[in-house]
């Protein structure tokens, strides 16, 4: 089967060589990346550094996406300098690029060894889905809290519908944060709490956790499996902060899944 963008990719990895010989051995990340530039550029080759890619939820900036190099308008050069094996963290920083721009290769670069290693990474969007449950909120949320509710439920739809779902959670707590505010909604980011055990303090810190509205916890995952961790956390926070009623949110690999919660005092 021929490889995607083989003939580009060849000639790209050419020059990755060619910067590592002369710039040499552990150097900074921002060493390669310059001489990358000037490679490219004595190329001739249609390759961008570090375009902005914005990411917009009904006409607001969420983020600005600045991958390492753009060539041909496809194809994401992700260019790093780090004395290990890299791992998920960067690998799903390169999809998040990849997503971002429509492209379907990404070549995840690591100069920081002893030789250039470079693992090709294809990625074609999965068909997605929704998965809701608000049955506790059915018969019980009324009032201002069923319409906080109803423009949390608008926030997170409006998101699947600009970007599906997918991204890393850096980039889906931006998505979410930027949607909840053009829903008109505010929201307090992890909200600091005391951990008491046998009636002592034992921990003042942040809960990973939105309060919306001082009324709702909002609970986010991204690229879990599924959303039980997600409402188990949201209901020990419900319980820590005093609240009525909470959301777990999940944006998978290929489903957003969304539960509704309701502390035990509802």
């Amino acid at each position: 089967m021929d490889l995607v963008h083989s003939e580009e990719t060849k000639r790209l990895i050419s020059g990755l060589f060619a910067v590592q010989n002369e710039v040499g051995l552990g150097r900074h990340e921002e060493a390669y990346h310059q001489a990358y530039k000037i490679w490219v550029s004595e190329q001739a080759l249609p390759v961008s550094s570090k375009p902005a890619l914005p990411l917009l939820i009904e006409g607001r900036e969420a983020i600005v996406l600045y991958p390492d190099f753009v060539a041909w308008d496809q194809i994401i050069l992700e260019l790093k300098a780090l004395p290990r094996l890299l791992g998920m963290s960067e690998e799903l920083q390169l999809f998040d690029y990849l997503r971002a721009l429509g492209g379907r290769l990404g070549l995840l670069v690591n100069m920081g060894l002893d030789r250039v290693h470079v693992e090709r990474r294809v990625y074609d969007p999965p068909a997605t889905q929704i998965s809701e449950d608000w049955s506790h909120w059915a018969n019980e949320i009324a009032g201002k809290d069923r319409e906080i509710g109803m423009a949390i439920r608008n926030s997170l739809h409006a998101i699947y519908e600009s970007h599906r779902t997918g991204y890393s959670h850096a980039v889906t707590e931006r998505l979410v944060l930027t949607s909840l505010a053009a829903n008109g909604l505010t929201a307090l980011v992890r909200p600091l709490a005391k951990a008491i055990f046998h009636q002592h303090v034992v921990h003042d810190s942040a809960l990973e956790c939105f309060v919306i509205e001082d009324r709702f916890v909002l609970t986010l995952t991204a690229q879990f499996d599924n959303n039980a961790f997600n409402i188990s956390r949201g209901l020990s926070y419900l319980r820590t902060l005093e609240l009525p009623w909470g959301v777990a949110v999940n944006f998978g690999r290929k489903e957003l899944q969304v539960n509704a919660l309701k502390s035990c005092g509802k």
